[in-house]
């Protein structure tokens, strides 16, 4: 097999099944100078790879026998410096962003001009080289790294998942004896992308414990801006930055900052300043610092992995014991769901057999009666089963939510309204008091329609004749979040103590079904919560003195609802 010539610039491949693609392309860049190749099928192109050198690819998406989306993985695979641009012949934005996020360097939609092929060979060139180089430095620095004990240090103390600061304490002494510096500091990015010192040798403590720098600000947020490793040889002679705070004390006015990078990500930055020779660095001492960098940036992405392992062996135990438990409710549900479901049905028949068999004799009073309670069954019947496919269809995750702010007012009233034959058969007494400055709900107004249907329901199903409903609704601050705090309350049966703790699991219900026949099938409480808890609300039981029950919710506000959401995905992505 023959192998790649060193002598030979770098070449363009063009991979399409159309030969007239090819031509155009071919003839655009070889007035320009570049050399072309050629391929209508795109299988061979680890071939090519192997045997000549190439910088950019075209590759059309749709080829006979291979999807354009594989061809770049190959190339990625087996070459991660050649850089690709998908062509396509229809603009579709999910093509676009698969081979982007699959690192292609551009995608181009036919027709294309001329100028905008060769702005994408010329980028692809410039990239081309420049990841060669930093291949280069990389084995280069590798080899210089293999001697220090620094890795072996690094790479245990990150595998016994130790303290995080006490790592980094371990990385900055080291880099102070191999690099023989006097000062330096590990500065990580925050929750807020800028940067602040996690540890520091050579620094006064108050300044170490006040910087906090903005990307693009100093010589560490280029360096985070940028991505790339920064040499100062002197700075009273580098205008590459305006001001650099402290310049005092650098005693050879020589520096070094390199980024701490995973995968495109900075982590971090690594400064030193002021050898102990006295020299100025130079570009080994970057080769080298920027070594220990990506020795950092796994030691850290690997503490963070042993982390979260123990986070999700703790929550796997704690979801199995769920599991359990939800396995036994399931159970249970499906042994006291045949009589929910067979109750209505049996009195729906019963009215309507009746109505056949004495059709002749009744009254057309009677026969409306008949009639209205067996609509009136099926309608129990419809609202049973709604709700359990609406907790199944949303405790999966599978409806869209609409968000948008909304009326507790509206929501309410409508409840009322659904509900107003059974209270009043009843002979309940309703109470509402909604405070005027009440801030509007955030979330999906239907879906908290049904959240509020089934509270509005257990209160009528579990009061008793005569007894009342009571409805009252306030703003309220926690922890310096405004929320809608509402409270239902109801008269008749009472919660025992010991089954509080669960009564908003799926699927539980009270009342032992063994010796005595719950009311319900646990399907409402367990919607209410899952609707409340996505609209980042809690739910809980609030003592009554006397008989009933009370449920509150608290709901927060749009802006509430923003800055909870916030702090969840700042939870889920901290070290």
């Amino acid at each position: 097999m023959p192998h790649k010539s060193d002598s030979q610039e770098p070449a363009v491949l063009l991979i399409d099944d159309a030969p007239l693609i090819l031509d155009l392309l071919q003839d655009v860049l070889q007035d320009r100078g570049y050399r072309v190749l050629r391929s209508e099928h795109g299988k061979d192109v680890a071939t090519i790879l192997a045997q000549d050198r190439v910088a950019v690819v075209f590759c059309d998406i749709l080829l006979p026998e291979i999807n354009g989306v594989e061809v770049l993985r190959m190339i990625k695979k087996q070459s991660p410096e050649v850089q690709v641009v998908i062509i396509s012949g229809q603009q579709d934005f999910d093509v676009a962003r698969q081979v982007l996020r699959e690192r292609a360097l551009d995608f181009l939609v036919k027709p294309f001009n001329n100028a905008e092929v060769i702005t994408a060979v010329s980028q692809g060139f410039t990239a081309y080289y420049a990841a060669m180089n930093q291949m280069q430095v990389r084995i280069e620095a590798q080899r210089r790294m293999a001697d220090l004990v620094l890795l072996k240090q690094i790479g245990e103390t990150a595998s016994t998942g130790s303290d995080l600061q006490q790592l980094f304490e371990l990385i900055l002494d080291s880099i102070v004896a191999s690099a023989g510096v006097e000062a330096a500091s590990l500065m990580i990015v925050g929750d807020d992308g800028r940067l602040r010192i996690a540890v520091a040798r050579g620094l006064p403590e108050r300044i170490a414990a006040e910087v906090v720098v903005a990307p693009g600000v100093g010589v560490s947020g280029h360096v985070m801006q940028s991505r790339q490793p920064v040499l100062v040889q002197n700075i009273n002679i580098d205008d590459r930055f305006d001001v650099l705070v402290g310049g005092h004390r650098y005693k050879n006015q020589s520096l070094l900052s390199v980024p701490i990078l995973y995968r495109e990500r900075v982590l971090g930055v690594i400064n030193v300043n002021n050898k102990d020779s006295g020299e100025s660095f130079d570009i080994e001492d970057q080769h080298l610092l920027t070594a220990i960098a990506q020795q950092v940036a796994l030691a850290m992405e690997n503490f963070k992995l042993v982390t979260n392992l123990r986070r999700q062996t703790k929550t796997l135990e704690r979801t199995n014991a769920d599991l359990v438990k939800l396995n036994l409710a399931r159970t249970r549900l499906v042994y006291n769901l045949s009589h929910e479901l067979k109750t209505p049905l049996t009195s729906i028949m019963g009215f309507v057999d009746l109505a056949l068999t004495f059709y002749a004799k009744l009254s057309e009073a009677d026969l409306k009666d008949y009639l209205g309670q067996a609509r009136e069954e099926g309608q129990r019947l419809e609202r049973l089963i709604t709700s359990m496919l609406r907790l199944f269809s949303i405790e999966s995750e599978r409806e869209p939510w609409t968000w948008k702010s909304f009326s507790l007012g509206w929501v309410l009233g409508d409840a009322f309204q659904q509900y107003g034959k059974r209270i009043q058969r009843l002979g309940l007494q309703v109470e509402i008091e909604i405070d005027e400055d009440l801030d509007e709900l955030y979330g999906d107004a239907e879906k908290f329609a049904l959240a509020l249907n089934a509270l509005l329901d257990n209160a009528v199903k579990f009061n008793r004749e005569n007894g009342s409903i009571r409805v009252v609704a306030a703003p309220r601050v926690v922890d310096g979040l405004d929320y809608t705090y509402v409270q239902i309350q109801n008269d008749g049966q009472v919660i025992p103590r010991e089954a509080r703790a669960a009564i908003f699991d799926s699927y539980t219900q009270l009342g032992d079904i063994d010796v005595a026949k719950p009311q319900g099938v646990g399907i409402g409480l367990s919607l209410v919560r899952v609707i409340v808890e996505r609209m980042r609300g809690k739910i809980f039981l609030e003592e009554k003195p006397e008989e009933g029950a009370s449920f509150a919710l608290l709901l927060p506000s749009e802006t509430s609802f923003s800055r909870l959401a916030k702090t969840a995905v700042a939870q889920d992505v901290k070290f």
